[in-house]
């Protein structure tokens, strides 16, 4: 025997690649090699091995981190010295409750405070409001992120009038103040400012945050819209970069250097739940504008993109929410790992409501978890290196560099959604995702599978701390100060000016909408990947509270329970899923006791579960007999017949099959027709 130090000696004979495909192959059992490829929502075939062939031309693979262009890193040390900021967007219905839980969720570990203003739950009107919100928290401790939607201008104004009130300097301001007018757009189809007005606004707050507020970004680049219309990874980045793009002209038009303007953009990006894809989404995105601004002369500091990431609304589910925690935490994962720079969690009951203490402490505590205990930020791009994750960086750049360059062509992003040339390609995708949910190809726990009837349904209070705005008076001489300010092309000097005057946010709008048009396209619809079987749930809710009973159908399975279990089992997680009850049977050994079975059931939807021996003579059986009591019951098969059988069995009054195949939500949806359940669809 050999002693411990012989055996340390040892290694072993490195497979080659041409050793492992034939011991693949052989284990395929005369399948082909290729039945092991698969094909991404972004069309890239993925192999089921990567070697470092694969990644021998990436020429950024030898680039360190924090060097052009920045695939592995904007910093040189990672996270290592300043982790991501940890940014969970908080809503509350009145500012003295938005006050009391910021403060709150800071001194639990909450380090940037993050507004989305269309969410917030309130409105922002006066400089009040400001006062209450801000009301002891330090402000020069925390990074702030404001996501003002199409035009910031009135929160602006009214922050930068609380902080003179303050006495705060503006240089000790951190984070983003940022407007999105074509993300707004493009998600609601409608914007009610002129775009050029939008951009003098967006042009004089990139001048005045340089000169005033120097740590400040101004301009947010929000990728979520398409995302959350069920584009993919690559059009999400090529339509985000479009609009940067859009951004800049607009801005360059105006007199300002490409510098100024890319480090004063942010960009959002909602994390998925393919985690190796929403990593190279990451990655590649620093690649990818790196070039832009190269392109346009910017210096490699302006080349570096700033990124906040979102885990995914679009994966959220309202059945079985719960499991929501485990999406976001892989979603967060991804974000972490491809190096976001700040990060907010979505609470796992966020498609129900808004967040409460708990559902935020969960979320806030996924990302700690992931710094503190999984030391995320101790290694610096853990992806890199990997030849899968490299290669997909190298596609998704190449691809979404590819999308972005022919929506530049068809006259850029405002143009593509004028025309509907950027709601049809996220159509495309977003059909395949719908077709491969309804089909249970695509599997969503709690909701097309493993679906829980007997769940207790999460409860949400529906309030809303909203001023009536027809209360809220207007003083058109501050407004007609106002419009003679944006004449001189002030506008954030003179909104700041009049909100310390006590000038509202409806005033300061009002007076920049009557500065140009409104604009108009078709938006993209905002949906979630488990809607279609969650109305399904709740119209056979509604049939519940109405009747008393589920929509239900009944199985007739034949023979011991080895023979019809699995059927039977994938029977009852096929119909749970939209909501419709199953009423099980013991099994039965000849056709007369399954038809006397099945009437006593007294139902109008039976489904026939045994073994494909065992169907040979009873199922004919049982279809004629079952047919000519009740001619107006409906039989089905579970699982697929040959042609010839599928036919003799039709004949004998079979109505269809099922099986792996079928699409689960058109079968369920006709059965709930049939049975008189109303659909809202």
């Amino acid at each position: 025997m050999s002693d411990i130090s012989t055996m340390k000696n040892v290694t072993f004979p490195i497979p080659s690649f041409m050793e492992w495909e034939q011991a693949v192959e052989k284990s395929l059992k005369g399948k082909p090699f290729e039945k092991l490829y698969s094909t991404t929502y972004e069309n890239i075939i993925i192999k089921p091995i990567y070697t470092r062939r694969d990644i021998e031309s990436l020429a950024h693979v030898e680039q360190y981190p924090g060097f052009p262009g920045y695939v592995r890193g904007t910093r040189p040390n990672g996270y290592i010295q300043e982790p991501w900021k940890v940014s969970q967007e908080i809503s509350a219905t009145s500012p003295q409750e938005w006050n009391e839980i910021v403060k709150h969720d800071l001194a639990k570990g909450q380090t940037e405070i993050h507004i989305v203003l269309d969410r917030l739950g309130f409105p922002v009107i006066s400089l009040d409001d400001m006062e209450i919100m801000f009301s002891d928290i330090s402000l020069d401790q925390y990074s702030l992120r404001v996501d003002a939607g199409a035009q910031s201008l009135s929160f602006f104004a009214l922050f930068a009038a609380y902080l003179q009130k303050r006495q705060m300097p503006f240089a000790a301001v951190h984070g983003t103040i940022g407007m999105d007018p074509i993300g707004t757009l493009a998600e609601t189809g409608h914007l009610s400012f002129s775009l050029a007005s939008l951009y003098d606004v967006m042009a004089d707050a990139v001048q005045w945050a340089k000169n005033n507020m120097p740590h400040v970004k101004t301009i947010i680049v929000r990728g979520e819209p398409y995302h959350n219309g069920g584009a993919n990874a690559i059009q999400e980045l090529a339509f985000a970069f479009s609009t940067a793009v859009e951004y800049i002209n607009a801005c360059l038009d105006r007199g300002l250097m490409i510098d100024d303007i890319a480090s004063r953009i942010q960009f959002s990006f909602a994390i998925g739940s393919n985690f190796f894809m929403e990593i190279a989404k990451l990655r590649a995105a620093r690649l990818v504008w790196s070039n832009i601004v190269q392109a346009f002369g910017g210096s490699e500091r302006a080349q570096k993109i700033a990124m906040h990431a979102r885990t995914s609304y679009f994966t959220k589910t309202i059945y079985d929410p719960y499991v929501n925690m485990l999406r976001a935490t892989a979603e967060a994962f991804a974000a972490t790992v491809g190096g976001a720079d700040s990060l907010h969690v979505s609470p796992f009951d966020e498609a129900i409501g808004p967040a409460d203490e708990f559902s935020r402490r969960i979320a806030r505590n996924t990302q700690l978890i992931l710094l503190e205990e999984a030391h995320i930020a101790n290694v610096i791009d853990p992806a890199g290196g990997s030849y899968y994750v490299e290669m997909l960086t190298a596609k998704v750049a190449e691809e979404s560099w590819r999308l972005f360059q022919q929506i530049e062509g068809k006259g850029g992003i405002v143009k593509a959604l004028q025309d509907e040339v950027v709601q049809a390609e996220v159509e495309n995708v977003a059909k395949q995702r719908r077709d491969n949910v309804k089909k249970r190809k695509e599997k969503i726990v709690g909701t097309n599978f493993y679906a829980n009837l007997a769940e207790t349904p999460i409860q949400k209070a529906n309030e809303s701390g909203e001023k009536p705005l027809s209360l809220l008076r207007i003083d058109e001489e501050n407004v007609v100060q106002l419009q003679e300010g944006f004449r001189e092309k002030r506008w954030i000097a003179t909104a700041v000016f009049m909100a310390a005057r006590r000038a509202t946010a409806r005033e300061i709008e009002a007076a920049l909408k009557g500065d140009g048009t409104s604009l108009n396209v078709e938006p993209i619809p905002q949906w979630r990947l488990a809607e279609p079987f969650e109305q399904l749930r709740k119209a056979a809710e509604a049939y519940l509270e109405k009747y008393g009973y589920r929509p239900t159908v009944h199985l007739i399975n034949i023979g011991n329970i080895p023979n019809y279990k699995a059927r039977a089992d994938f029977i009852t997680g096929f119909f749970e899923a939209g909501g419709v009850a199953v009423s099980k049977s013991e099994g039965y050994h000849t056709a007369e006791e399954a038809v006397s079975g099945a009437l006593e059931a007294n139902g109008t939807h039976y489904i026939i579960c045994g073994s494909d021996e065992s169907y040979t003579d009873m199922v004919p059986a049982i279809a004629k007999a079952l047919k000519q009591t009740n001619s107006n019951v409906k039989l089905y098969v579970a699982g697929k017949q040959a042609p010839d059988v599928e036919q003799s069995f039709a004949q004998a009054g079979v109505d269809g099959f099922l099986h792996i195949g079928s699409n689960c939500y058109e079968t369920i949806v006709s059965f709930m027709k049939e049975m008189g359940v109303v659909l809202d669809e």
